[in-house]
């Protein structure tokens, strides 16, 4: 038997399913609620706790209809909701900021994103194919810039929340197409970053540096790690994949 453990993110919980492909059919799931955290490193690791408990909850689940974890094949991270939010690290790669795309305090932002670009919201979707809102990445940027100054000047590199299990887990700070689509500045021609949205909010920042890569979901974007294994009861190894490459 083949089988695919998906990972989903949401702002309240997060959520695992483990897929017999053939079967097209979940055999065992978890699910977890996230604790509040008071700052960005409390929060990530709440997520972090979360995701753990909601894997073992699921591999549980398999060993009670005798299956096993060297049954799985592959990680899929697939889910990102709501869409947007952010999780930012410094040079250190410590995280600096860890926003859900329910942040209503970021509405302002984008309306006053949309304003400054040139040409206004047609030529911004235009060139994005939708208006950044309340929680799309790129207002929670403006609005981090506006709030958090001392912050600010520490970002280094971004990514969504999904993107931070990704990384977790053992590979980069790599999202999907669908979830890229959240952050509010993705070129709806190419489907790849359009920085010029982003210089918006700050003309100096080195935005391909800070930018997560956009990966399609064949191919890994790297293999579970030993630590990672063990904090969620997985084999080690396992590739890792943004997006869906099977459905039920």
């Amino acid at each position: 038997m083949t089988l695919v453990l998906t990972i989903d993110w949401s702002a309240d919980s997060a959520a695992v399913r483990i897929i017999d492909i053939a079967a097209r059919s979940i055999v065992a799931e978890g699910r977890s609620l996230h604790v509040s955290g008071t700052t960005a490193k409390e929060t990530t690791a709440n997520w972090w706790e979360s995701l753990a408990g909601a894997a073992q909850t699921a591999v549980d689940g398999l060993a009670a209809i005798g299956l096993t974890i060297n049954d799985i094949r592959l990680i899929e991270l697939s889910g990102n909701n709501p869409r947007g939010g952010l999780v930012a690290f410094d040079t250190s790669g410590i995280v600096c900021a860890a926003l859900s795309g329910n942040h209503v305090d970021s509405g302002p932002d984008a309306d006053r994103l949309i304003a400054q670009f040139a040409g206004g919201a047609a030529s911004w979707r235009e060139a994005a194919g939708v208006l950044p809102e309340a929680g799309s990445t790129i207002a929670l940027l403006s609005w981090l810039r506006r709030t958090a100054p001392e912050t600010w000047a520490e970002l280094h590199t971004i990514t969504v929340p999904l993107g931070f299990y990704t990384h977790q887990l053992g590979g980069d700070h790599a999202i999907s197409p669908s979830a890229a689509i959240g952050t509010g500045v993705v070129d709806r021609q190419s489907g790849a970053w359009c920085t010029a949205l982003l210089d918006v909010v700050d003309p100096t920042k080195s935005w391909t540096v800070a930018l997560p890569r956009i990966a399609d979901a064949a191919t890994p974007v790297g293999l579970l790690t030993s630590d990672a294994a063990h904090a969620l009861g997985l084999p080690a190894g396992c590739p890792l994949h943004v997006g869906s490459t099977s459905s039920t």
